[in-house]
């Protein structure tokens, strides 16, 4: 504990924490589409992965751990971006352009905008607010019906563009952070540049692909309710 405060301590113990924690959300965000996209296997996929997680005895502990690591990724974040801006402004002209100094805090910006999404996304279709019946429906099976939460939910317009429009602030943070994170470990030599370039690229599109094309699917009617 007291080498952590340490390093929170620091300018480079922090950026290498924002890293660390950009690692393992990162992971779960990997995680997370590979699970969602058990929907295209059939209802009777995703209701059974879903009972796993919502059955397994550490889900709460792995909630709370990761609601404590956006947290510090969120904190942190504020915090290198800040000096990172104060650094620049020694070396900087003042009369920035706007458009400058927008792209300048596109990490901050876009991280809070999730942080809502997060939050909204997490009411709605995991605790059910706003959702109604469908959020106690059952399958054959006896399982909670998710499948059809998500095709009903993904049914309203509103809710579903508003999705893919929050997924566009996730591909802004994850092809950033994706590179940042390599780049932050000492993977920041020039022969190193392009393939990290690639890969920020390979993973932003492939997960954000991945969430987008589920809400979209609903929309053109390729997924509907069993």
């Amino acid at each position: 504990m007291n080498r952590l405060w340490h390093l929170l301590r620091t300018t480079i113990g922090r950026k290498l924490i924002l890293a660390l924690t950009g690692i393992v959300l990162i992971l779960f965000i990997v995680g997370h589409i590979s699970g969602n996209l058990t929907i295209y296997i059939g209802q009777s996929a995703l209701n059974n992965y879903a009972h796993f997680l919502q059955t397994n005895p550490m889900l709460w502990v792995v909630r709370l751990a990761m609601l404590a690591i956006v947290m510090l990724h969120i904190a942190l974040g504020v915090a290198v971006t800040r000096e990172n801006r104060l650094a620049r402004l020694e070396t900087c002209h003042a009369g920035q352009s706007w458009y400058l100094r927008l792209y300048q805090r596109r990490m901050i910006i876009s991280g809070l905008v999730l942080l809502a999404f997060i939050a909204g996304h997490v009411a709605h279709l995991t605790l059910g607010a706003g959702v109604g019946e469908v959020f106690r429906l059952k399958d054959a099976g006896g399982h909670v019906d998710v499948y059809s939460r998500v095709v009903m939910t993904f049914q309203n317009a509103w809710i579903a563009w508003t999705y893919i429009a929050a997924m566009m602030f996730l591909a802004i943070h994850l092809k950033h952070t994706v590179r940042a994170v390599f780049q932050t470990l000492g993977f920041s030599r020039e022969n190193y540049f392009e393939f990290f370039e690639l890969l920020s690229w390979m993973v932003t599109l492939a997960v954000v692909g991945g969430f987008i094309s589920i809400p979209l699917s609903v929309q053109l009617g390729w997924l509907a309710l069993p």
